[in-house]
């Protein structure tokens, strides 16, 4: 393509962030910044982002991922240059502040079609609870103060260690995300509250384009949103769009200049 074609093609594809729907705009909670590709779900559309990155807004002071696996989670940062998003178990928080002895329920999965990921900055924490064998591995911490327990409970560092809890007869087994660095640095608290204080620290995801759709929208210069398909299925159907300024496609964004149409498209190697 001729330097002056070229330069037309970038100059356009940088204003197609206008191509944004009109009521899709950054919001706030507390002091964290809600924008693409996450959206406030309580005053925007669907259409503003990602599947499965709606945010909740409660008390408009605390971020609420919701719906990960039927549990919750409070959103403590997000860093967009990163795109990371650090997370803390909502529903365990305020217990965390009263016990010497974590008592998780949910071990935290990611549904196979959202856009986040753990990362390699997370490490795991296993926990058996009420065991009624004594666990013989070395890497076994027993925890103390479990009220609601007559068994033993305990909490291993590593990982695979879930497949034990059986050989002890220990009544659950949880495994909890928490950043590595703050596992490692955890020797130094008092062990009353160091496995505590380490939940609390929460853990952190990444997120992408959870499809060969996004990637190639982005990519292209658009904003990656889904919308009520017109034209496929009827309104009631939502399907994917790419905003592009100059409207919504239901591909990628194109880039007109003097009669050629340079369609910036490019494969998603990288899957899901």
């Amino acid at each position: 393509m001729p330097p002056l074609l070229l330069l037309l093609a970038v100059l356009l594809l940088s204003s197609t962030a206008n191509g944004y729907p009109s009521t899709c705009s950054n919001a706030t909670c507390g002091d964290l910044t809600i924008a693409y590709p996450f959206w406030l779900n309580s005053s925007s559309p669907s259409s503003c982002g990602y599947r499965g990155l709606g945010l909740a807004c409660e008390g408009n002071t605390t971020l609420i991922l919701p719906a990960q696996s039927h549990h919750r989670y409070r959103v403590s940062y997000i860093d967009y240059d990163t795109r990371s998003v650090f997370l803390v178990d909502d529903a365990e928080a305020e217990a965390l502040n009263t016990t010497t002895c974590p008592h998780l329920h949910f071990n935290f999965t990611i549904d196979a079609s959202s856009a986040l990921h753990l990362t390699r900055s997370d490490s795991n924490i296993t926990f058996f609870y009420n065991c009624k064998r004594n666990a013989s591995s070395p890497s076994a911490v027993e925890l103390t103060g479990c009220p609601d327990y007559n068994g033993s409970s305990y909490a291993f560092t590593g990982d695979g260690y879930t497949g034990a809890a059986d050989e002890y007869g220990c009544e659950a087994a949880v495994v909890a995300p928490v950043l590595d660095a703050h596992k490692k640095a955890m020797v130094e608290a008092p062990p009353a509250s160091r496995y505590v204080e380490v939940l609390k620290g929460g853990f952190e995801l990444n997120y992408s384009p959870h499809s060969v759709q996004c990637g190639a929208c982005e990519r292209s210069g658009g904003w990656c949103g889904y919308r009520h398909n017109q034209t496929h299925g009827g309104p009631g159907v939502v399907g994917f769009a790419c905003f592009c300024d100059g409207g919504p496609t239901d591909d990628q964004c194109g880039v007109a200049v003097e009669g050629m149409k340079v369609v910036l498209g490019f494969n998603d190697t990288h899957g899901a």
